[in-house]
This record gives structure tokens, C-alpha cells and sequence, in this order.
């Protein structure tokens, strides 16, 4: 009798246990890096699931940043199952939640753990590509540096020349090339070369792009923007050029979202024309 009481209760005990069980695979990833995420249970000791909906979450402390997305939400008799990828830094908790068969609240506890997906020299739009590197044998990025290099000296010498030959007053000081302008024309020179594929890798070209606007709002509005975050630099661009507010508010959220985005996500190369000729359109003034 006391061996049957015994048995039954460790029977009781261990179904308890396996009423549920619920995981990450895998449990830690990198920023923008997809995660999948089981709720296992045994039948009727999960009722009234609340899941996250298919689609973008806000991160509460900063609105009009993502938090996270989910890509796909399945249910079953005995499991529930989403695809989920966040894009902040951290350990979070999916906000899910059930009534066990007793009537009782339950909430996840699973924990997913996201990492920085940027290298320690992967900081900024402006350390996207190294600068001066081009694609192609050694041979040629170094003639199209020199080809480069003298149309700019070219270019400066003769705008000197045309100044001095306008004006009589003698000129003490040396005429420089635009910085700004060679900042743009440089980044313009790695959207080309990153267009010429297809598909395209997204990060690096909305990394890129955003590279671009950046340089192309400093010339536009006069004033340097380097060390502006990239909500300063929108705001600055919401205040100073006429664009659409829920328009703009999109391609802002698409392009902080891009920056960490796992490095096989992909554009075509019909996404990046439009992307680029949106906002050279947006920030003509």
C-alpha cells in the first residue's frame, strides 16, 4: 500500500513537471540574427495562449526604434511555435502568456540573449567600407586611384587658375576641394560598385546609404553632421527638407534596422535604385 501511495505520487510529480516546457533555439544570437521559440505542453494544460501577433514591436523606451519582429506564428493541439528576431542589445523575455488546467496565470520565462552584431571597428555609417578601397585586382584600384587622385588635383588647379584670371587682388590663400563633396561623390562611387551586383547585400548598402544622407545633409544645410546620432540626423532632415512625414518615419525605421541586419540579407538591385533615388529626390532643396 505505502509503495502504491509512493508511486502515484512520484507519477503526480513528474507529469507536473512536464506539463510545459518552453525554449529558445538558439538561445543566444546577434542583433537581427532569427531565433525560434516552442512552448511544448501536454493537452489541456494550456488554455487561452496570448502570443505576440505576426509583425514589428516598438522598444517602450524608445518608440520609434523596433524592438523586435515576429515572422511566423504556428499553434497546435500541444505546441506553439514563432520565429522571432530583436534588434536591440540584451536578454529578453517574450511578453506570453497562459491559464494552466487550474486556472492559474502563467507567464514565459524563456530568455533569449542578443549580442552586438557590429566588430569593434564597425561603429558608425562613416567605417562602413574603408574609404579609398575599390574592388578588383591590385592593379586596377591603384590606377583608379591615381586616375582618381589627379582628376581632383586637375579640377582644383584649374578653378585656382579661373579665380586668380577673374580678379586682379592678389589670392594668398590656397584653394581647396569641397570636402563634402568628395565625401558624397566618394560614397555615390561604393553605391555604384555595390549596384553593379544582384542581388545586394543589404546591410552594406543601407549602411552606405545612410552614409550618404549623412554627407549630403552636411552639404546641403552648411553645417557638420558627424557627430550627430542617427535620431539627430533625422530630425535635423524632418526639420530642414519637405518629405512626408509617415514616409520618411518608415525609411528611418528601414534604414537603423538595416545596420544590424544578419549579413545574408539581400536587396535587389530594384530596391536599391528606388532607395537611392528617393532620397535624392528628399533632399533636394
Amino acid at each position: 500500500m505505502c509503495i502504491g501511495t509512493f508511486l502515484s505520487c512520484c507519477i503526480f510529480f513528474v507529469s507536473t513537471l512536464e506539463a510545459f516546457t518552453e525554449e529558445w533555439a538558439p538561445n543566444a544570437v546577434r542583433i537581427g540574427q532569427k531565433a525560434v521559440y516552442v512552448l511544448e505542453f501536454s493537452e489541456g494544460e494550456v488554455l487561452s495562449p496570448e502570443t505576440p501577433s505576426l509583425g514589428m514591436y516598438p522598444d517602450p523606451d524608445s518608440p520609434d526604434l523596433p524592438l523586435f519582429e515576429v515572422f511566423v506564428s504556428d499553434q497546435d493541439a500541444g505546441r506553439i511555435r514563432l520565429e522571432v528576431a530583436y534588434y536591440s542589445v540584451g536578454t529578453f523575455v517574450l511578453p506570453l502568456n497562459w491559464t494552466d488546467s487550474k486556472g492559474a496565470k502563467i507567464v514565459s520565462k524563456a530568455t533569449l540573449k542578443v549580442e552586438s552584431s557590429l566588430q569593434e571597428k564597425d561603429k558608425s555609417p562613416e567605417d562602413i567600407l574603408p574609404p579609398d578601397t575599390f574592388s578588383g585586382p591590385y592593379g586596377w584600384r591603384l590606377a583608379g586611384l591615381i586616375a582618381g587622385s589627379t582628376a581632383l588635383l586637375l579640377g582644383a588647379l584649374y578653378a585656382y587658375y579661373l579665380h586668380r584670371t577673374r580678379s586682379k587682388v592678389p589670392l594668398d590663400a590656397i584653394l581647396q576641394a569641397d570636402p563634402w563633396i568628395t565625401k558624397i561623390l566618394r560614397y555615390e562611387s561604393m553605391l555604384s560598385e555595390l549596384m553593379e551586383n544582384d542581388p545586394i547585400s543589404a546591410r552594406e548598402f543601407y549602411r552606405c546609404l545612410s552614409g550618404w544622407i549623412r554627407e549630403a545633409v552636411s552639404q546641403k544645410l552648411s553645417v557638420p553632421t558627424a557627430h550627430l546620432t542617427e535620431s539627430e540626423l533625422f530630425s535635423r532632415i524632418y526639420d530642414s527638407f519637405p518629405l512626408n512625414g509617415d514616409e520618411a518615419l518608415a525609411w528611418e525605421i528601414l534604414l537603423k534596422k538595416a545596420q544590424y541586419s544578419p549579413e545574408e540579407s539581400i536587396v535587389s538591385k530594384e530596391e536599391a535604385i528606388v532607395a537611392l533615388d528617393f532620397w535624392k529626390e528628399a533632399l533636394r532643396k
